[in-house]
């Protein structure tokens, strides 16, 4: 009984905990403001891609200013997706094959 007790708080904790995030993640969603990649740079400095009513902006977010460093049109955004992919894809694929051996 006990452990059936166990099992039922932890899949309980599991599902609310998803149940809130959704929650939270809508909340915090904007309509005409996305941000595509961030980077952490420094303690409390990023480097973030930011969409802005379908242009791209290069920005320099710190504790005191927020700077838009440059404008990026589409292309130079497409070709470091796919560069940031291939990296990523490569790397999932050696960590795969570690666990397959």
């Amino acid at each position: 009984m006990s452990l059936a007790g166990i099992i039922f708080v932890l899949l309980l904790t599991y599902y609310l905990t998803k149940w809130i995030a959704v929650k939270g993640s809508n909340i915090s969603k904007s309509k005409y403001i996305h941000i595509i990649d961030r980077i952490m740079l420094g303690q409390n400095k990023y480097l973030a891609i930011i969409e802005i009513s379908n242009k791209y902006y290069l920005m320099s977010i710190t504790d005191q200013n927020i700077n838009i460093i440059k404008e990026l049109n589409e292309l130079e955004l497409k070709i470091t997706e796919n560069v940031s992919e291939m990296s990523l894809n490569s790397e999932f694929n050696k960590i795969f094959s570690k666990f397959k051996r």
